[in-house]
């Protein structure tokens, strides 16, 4: 069916205004609800912001706000119990943490100690070796120990003198060969000299042959006859006791006709630059050797010497071996520090005295033995 013109245009303008009025109610309800959200929104802002207010002190104007707005993990006292990296731990809230920069200590300085500060501890001396080489030595204190103060020395125109409280208890002497050739014993005298030990004779180094000293006579007489006190040696390049046995018996047929008054010394040593006959003997060979020759001159009835630098009667033969026996030392050092008793030393190989040309060598003894 078909409307008629007027009831078609009332139709449509209600129905227009019918939904204008949907639209506004529908967005009403939407403004409402957005409205609502908002302000529940800002209603828990608000509340925050007071919670937070009425938990953070007041900061006055002008005072650093050092308080935070939010509070964070470094915020809770907990995290203190872990340090950060560099710093200490603490457990008192007011101690403020400081980064430790870690320093290396110093590694301690060590002086190396020699030989002179490990050994010269008064339990070793030193020996010197021909070589310029030289070994400290333990002392044995089971032998006996020479108690002599350098510092009582004084020497005066290349003589030596010791004394004690004040007194001279030492006596000046040389030794001579066939090398000082003629010497006039009655300036030797007269020059200060007490004693000479002088060669008897000596056996070839590489020859073997004993030969008496072709001055022995001749110094021994003029010695004598000019007061001084005599002893001898004998110049030894033995190799089996029999060799020392028949080398005291040189000795003593050279002394029959002549009485002595200083020992016979034993001269025992190894030849410099060239090769000797005893080289090669090993220390208990070099020991029963010189003790033969000091038995047979004791036997005799003479008093003996064992004559040696510091390596010699250390190194080279065993003095613990010998029954009895009394040392002459040769050293030229200002201080000998060969620990043993000796009765003789040997200070020099180039002294000078009157009567004698050329070289000659000098010695101190410490015992009287022309008193004895």
């Amino acid at each position: 069916m078909r409307f008629d013109d007027d009831f078609d245009n009332i139709s449509n303008g209600e129905s227009i205004m019918y939904m204008a009025l949907g639209v506004s109610f529908f967005i009403l309800l939407v403004l409402g609800v957005v409205f609502f959200v908002n302000r529940s929104n800002n209603s828990s802002g608000k509340n925050y912001k007071q919670y937070v207010a009425a938990s953070t002190p007041a900061v006055s104007e002008g005072v650093e706000n050092t308080s935070k707005e939010k509070l964070t993990a470094e915020d809770l006292d907990i995290w203190t119990m872990y340090p950060k990296e560099g710093e200490a731990a603490s457990n008192d809230e007011d101690t403020v943490t400081t980064k430790v920069t870690p320093t290396a200590s110093p590694l301690p300085t060590i002086t190396p100690i020699s030989d002179e500060e490990k050994y010269n501890d008064g339990n070793h001396f030193k020996i010197e070796y021909a070589d310029g080489s030289s070994e400290w030595v333990a002392i044995d204190k089971k032998r006996a120990l020479n108690t002599y103060d350098f510092t009582n020395m004084k020497e005066s125109d290349g003589k030596r003198k010791y004394y004690m409280d004040g007194k001279q208890v030492s006596f000046t002497g040389i030794d001579v060969s066939r090398y000082q050739k003629n010497i006039d014993f009655a300036q030797v005298k007269n020059a200060g000299i007490d004693f000479v030990m002088i060669r008897v004779g000596a056996r070839g180094y590489q020859s073997g042959q004993i030969a008496i000293d072709e001055y022995f006579e001749q110094n021994i007489k003029a010695a004598k006859e000019a007061g001084l006190d005599v002893g001898v040696y004998f110049y030894s390049q033995a190799i089996t006791p029999q060799e020392a046995a028949e080398e005291a018996a040189v000795v003593i047929q050279a002394l029959t006709n002549y009485k002595i008054t200083y020992p016979v010394a034993y001269d025992m040593e190894e030849v410099e630059n060239d090769i000797s006959r005893i080289q090669k003997l090993t220390r208990d060979e070099r020991t029963v050797i010189s003790a033969t020759f000091i038995n047979a001159m004791m036997t005799a009835g003479y008093k003996t010497l064992l004559y040696g630098n510091e390596e010699w009667l250390t190194k080279k033969v065993d003095l613990t071996k010998f029954p009895v026996v009394s040392v002459w030392l040769a050293d030229t050092s200002d201080m000998p520090d060969y620990p043993y008793q000796y009765a003789m030393l040997q200070y020099s190989t180039k002294g000078s005295v009157y009567g004698i040309n050329g070289d000659v060598n000098m010695n101190i003894c410490f015992i009287d033995y022309a008193a004895q």
